[in-house]
C-alpha cells in the first residue's frame, strides 16, 4: 500500500487551514486532490481524491493520521479501494510532500514512494530556468 510516514510535529488544524487543491496533468492523466475534511479530534483527515489515467477514473479518499509519539501517515483511505496504479502513487506523493513542505518541524521518515522536489525559484517543471 503506498504511503508516506512523518515524523516529528504535524499540525493537522494548521495543515487544513493552509491547504491549497493539488493538480498534476500528465499528458492525458489527471491527478486531482481537492476537498479536504478535519475530524473534531484533530488527529486525522480525509482529502477526497481523483485519478483519471487512460480514460478509467477512480475516486478515492487519501487519510492522513498523526500518532500518539508525533508524526502523520498519509495513505489512500481503507474504506476505499481504488487500484495501486501509478496515478494513485503519485498523487499520495504529492500529498505527502505538500505536507512535509507546511510541516516545518516534521522530517521524511519511512515511504515506499519517490517524493516529487518543491518547485525551484525561477525554473518550469522541466527544470528550465
Amino acid at each position: 500500500m503506498p504511503h508516506v510516514v512523518l515524523e516529528g510535529v504535524v499540525d493537522l488544524s494548521s495543515y487544513v487551514r493552509s491547504f491549497e487543491a493539488v493538480l498534476v496533468r500528465r499528458g492525458g492523466d489527471v491527478l486531482r486532490a481537492d476537498r479536504i475534511f478535519l475530524e473534531p479530534g484533530g488527529r486525522s483527515l480525509l482529502i477526497e481524491a481523483l485519478v483519471v489515467e487512460a480514460g478509467r477514473k477512480q475516486p478515492f479518499y487519501l487519510k492522513i493520521s498523526t500518532r500518539d509519539g508525533g508524526g502523520a501517515t498519509v495513505r489512500v483511505d481503507p474504506m476505499t479501494h481504488p487500484e495501486r496504479s501509478d496515478g494513485v502513487r503519485a498523487l499520495v506523493a504529492e500529498v505527502g510532500a505538500d505536507l512535509l513542505r507546511r510541516s516545518p518541524e516534521a522530517r521524511l521518515g519511512v515511504t515506499n514512494l519517490v517524493l516529487p522536489s518543491p518547485p525551484h525559484p525561477g525554473r518550469d517543471e522541466g527544470g528550465q530556468a
